[in-house]
């Protein structure tokens, strides 16, 4: 709360600045950029802090004043986002056709607070750099361990990545104050599946010998003080012994010639071996065997102990994750059968040339209309219902070549987001069904797509298909 407070006093001090210039002084600015601007005043924080990101990026923008407002609005936006920060699993961990599923799909979207803030922060470095840096230090990560009944932990990578980058452009030649930074923000790590990015994060500063010394002292009390989380541990144990070998490989090319990191290291895995886990967790009966080999590789096998698996039994067993599959009503069974009929059961789709016989349209325009006339009533939630009608809108229309019927398909899809709930916490789960719609007007639909997306009336839809063409989203010329 302090830290919006800071920000909204911050802006209306630069607001108050901007009234003593004449009108005539004032650089000129995009019509049609502020008409974007304007309508993120209609949307849903994470849309309009999205929205108001991309917009700051445009070449339409010159001024680099107007820039800094844009993406001090998006900070401010980004505060009332549903999601808090980003959650996620090894794919391989989650079937797709399971609840935890479609969640890792929402999570990859990134719309929640802290993503959206660091994306900010980021942008913010190449407008202002003192700006940047108080931005970043008012981003609040608050991260609770995972139980083990779950099956996404925290990942917030992109804020470790976003604190290297500003510590090392941010300050100039100061580059005390630049390592005080960055030791100062790595202090708020303390999951496991925290500790890959911070040490990433350690790597890509770019050290000299000397701060490498300090910075390692830095790493190892991190380590030593971590926080006990069976689930991101599972998740996490194998690459931060990847990583923490790397970056211990890194400090000793140039210079630091000790196995300081790799000690501790050992320590810190035989601490979280020793400590409860997660009863489905396979990966810790592989961490002894991977710290060892990167001791050998390493050279170290004089200098730091092994791990002898046989030493490193659990204290107690947790329980597992829940994974809860999709598709189990009968009518949303019998449409993922159909649907896999119409693409074809083999691991590619059906030859195009299959697609183009009218048999096949006539099959895809059935499914289309049951998909159409599904209610989902059978379902557990609303959010299962949408996730899996548009898996099957979506995935029909990447199948259709170019007709009436895909054509009615699309039309379909954009009114039935259009008459979606938002605002039962799947805003991001949407937004990822609408992104893979605006990935389809990258190709030779986009017209198409573009206006059925803008002319459904919803300010989001529309928001987003007028913004593809004033600021696209990928090198194409504006229309």
């Amino acid at each position: 709360m302090r830290g919006a407070l800071r920000i909204m006093c911050a802006t209306i001090v630069v607001a108050a600045a901007g009234l003593v210039l004449r009108a005539d002084d004032r650089p000129s600015r995009d019509a049609r950029i502020q008409e974007l601007v304007d309508a993120t005043d209609l949307v849903a924080p994470e849309f309009a802090a999205d929205a108001l990101i991309r917009l700051s990026g445009s070449p339409r923008i010159t001024d680099r004043q107007w820039r800094r407002e844009l993406l001090d609005q998006a900070y401010m936006r980004a505060y009332a986002a549903q999601g808090q920060y980003r959650r996620s699993a090894p794919p391989e961990n989650i079937p797709p056709g399971s609840r935890q599923g479609a969640q890792l799909l929402a999570e990859a979207t990134s719309l929640n607070r802290v993503s959206l803030q660091v994306r900010i922060a980021q942008l913010m470095a190449y407008t202002d750099p003192i700006r940047a840096r108080e931005l970043f230090e008012w981003i609040d990560l608050n991260l609770a361990p995972t139980a083990c009944e779950e099956a996404l932990v925290p990942e917030v990578e992109d804020y470790y990545s976003a604190l290297s980058l500003l510590a090392r452009t941010a300050f100039g030649s100061d580059r005390g104050e630049a390592v005080r930074f960055l030791q100062l923000y790595l202090w708020r790590a303390h999951l496991p599946s925290e500790m890959p990015a911070v040490v990433r994060a350690l790597q890509r500063f770019r050290p000299t010998a000397y701060e490498a010394t300090y910075l390692e002292g830095v790493l190892q009390d991190i380590l030593r003080y971590g926080s006990l989380d069976p689930r991101g541990f599972s998740i996490a144990d194998l690459e931060i012994v990847t990583r923490v070998a790397d970056l211990q490989k890194a400090y000793r090319d140039i210079g630091v010639l000790n196995f300081h990191l790799l000690d501790t290291l050992r320590e810190y895995l035989i601490t979280m071996l020793k400590g409860p886990r997660c009863s489905d967790s396979a990966t810790e009966s592989m961490t002894a065997a991977s710290f060892n080999a990167a001791r050998g590789r390493l050279g170290a096998v004089r200098f730091v102990d092994p791990i002898d698996p046989a030493r490193v039994w659990p204290s107690k067993m947790l329980g597992v994750a829940r994974i809860e599959l999709l598709w189990q009503t009968p009518e949303s069974s019998r449409l993922y059968q159909e649907a896999l009929d119409v693409r074809g059961r083999g691991p590619n789709p059906l030859p195009i040339r299959i697609r183009q016989t009218q048999e096949w349209r006539e099959k895809a325009e059935r499914l289309l209309t049951d998909i159409d006339q599904w209610t989902g009533r059978r379902e557990r939630t609303e959010r299962d219902y949408f996730f899996q009608k548009s898996t099957l809108f979506g995935g029909l229309i990447e199948l259709m070549p170019s007709s009436d019927v895909r054509t009615r398909a699309l039309r379909t899809f954009v009114d039935f987001l259009r008459l979606s709930d938002l605002d039962r916490d799947q805003r991001p789960l949407w937004f990822a069904f609408m992104t893979r719609l605006l990935e389809l007007a990258q190709g030779a639909d986009r017209r198409e797509i573009l206006d059925a997306l803008e002319n459904s009336h919803h300010p989001v839809l529309s928001l987003y298909a007028r913004m593809e063409r004033v600021v696209p989203s990928r090198n194409r010329a504006i229309e």
